[in-house]
């Protein structure tokens, strides 16, 4: 039978493990060499240029599979903030696809005209050298910028607000997994299965735009 201590245990290991990784991934990049202004803007731009795709781990992100969704992504990057002893949280919104001016194929537009709904994002607040929060967003990688992406600017300097999608609702301080289930389930079953068929396309486009297979 497995206890609470046996769960906190396994919990414990795997968050070491994480760290490792992270710690790993900062060394061989050359971070703890910078500045904390310098490790803000480096970091963020290591993990924007990592490829979009289908996993949502630190983990998968980092070492399995190289690639990772907005949540992968982010958790990344707070996960690389902690271990630099830089102060930040997740925010939660919501974007609808149709309004981001991207490029997509005349099967995913179909689905789009079809009815849409708010899709949950997340991304990171930072304070930078002023102490003014900004906000933070590594999802989309430069290779999507010429269909109409928005990936973070090669010459962001860690001062001002980057958002990658047009957002409409945000939560800010609020667990980020808890926050997308309410959003998932809030949905009707026809826009649940709306969105399923959405994103199963849609990240077999992204993966072959990407060649991340």
């Amino acid at each position: 039978m497995t206890t609470k201590t046996d769960t906190s245990d396994f919990l414990q290991k795997e968050s070491d493990s994480i760290d490792e990784t992270i710690k790993n991934f900062l060394k061989e990049n050359g971070v703890f060499e910078l500045s904390k202004d310098e490790q803000i803007v480096k970091v963020a731009k290591l993990i924007a240029d990592i490829p979009w795709g289908k996993s949502r781990t630190v983990e998968e992100l980092l070492v399995l599979k190289k690639y990772g969704t907005c949540t992968a992504k982010h958790s990344a990057l707070q996960r690389c903030y902690n271990l630099l002893g830089i102060k930040s949280h997740q925010v939660v919104s919501t974007f609808k696809w149709s309004e981001q001016g991207i490029s997509y194929p005349e099967n995913l537009q179909k689905i789009l005209a079809e009815g849409e709904w708010d899709h949950g994002h997340n991304f990171l607040q930072v304070e930078n050298r002023d102490g003014e929060v900004i906000d933070v967003d590594v999802t989309w990688n430069p290779s999507l910028l010429e269909y109409g992406f928005k990936s973070l600017p090669e010459d962001w300097d860690g001062e001002t607000s980057f958002l990658g999608l047009k957002i409409d609702q945000r939560w800010e301080n609020v667990d980020m997994k808890t926050k997308k289930i309410e959003l998932i389930e809030s949905l009707s079953p026809e826009l649940r299965e709306r969105r399923e068929k959405f994103l199963e396309l849609f990240v077999e486009r992204i993966h072959s735009i990407n060649h991340t297979f």
